[in-house]
């Protein structure tokens, strides 16, 4: 729980599925596309990679929440996704969670950052 890479990849697991909702609320696109919507749309504290996108895509499409269908641009295939009615109802959903947690989550944060580091205990 000290490592900096451990809160990394807590909070890229836990908001990664608000923001490909958000992203997919934009407009229907590819995997691809997800991934750099969510990097960018959180100044890349939130870096998913494909082994976190397809199955939070997967789950999304089982639960009803987007629709996927392959496209073909050449020689490659992209499976393109779009947010569906109870997606959309999903995402307004999970952003008034965030809004009710945001305030404290900034206090605790402000916190922390205005406590100076406890000494370290020697034997």
């Amino acid at each position: 729980m000290e490592s900096q890479g451990y809160w990394d990849l807590l909070i890229n697991r836990s908001v990664c599925r608000f923001f490909l909702l958000a992203a997919l609320a934009e407009g229907s696109k590819h995997g691809y596309q997800l991934a750099k919507d969510v990097e960018e749309a959180t100044n890349a504290c939130c870096t998913p990679s494909a082994a976190m996108i397809y199955p939070a895509l997967r789950e999304m499409v089982d639960g009803g929440y987007i629709l996927c269908h392959v496209e073909h641009t050449g020689a490659r295939e992209r499976k393109v996704c779009t947010l569906t009615p109870k997606g959309r109802l999903a995402y307004e959903t999970a952003a008034r969670s965030w809004v009710r947690i945001m305030p404290a989550l900034q206090q605790a944060v402000d916190s922390a950052l205005a406590t100076p580091a406890l000494p370290t205990l020697t034997p």
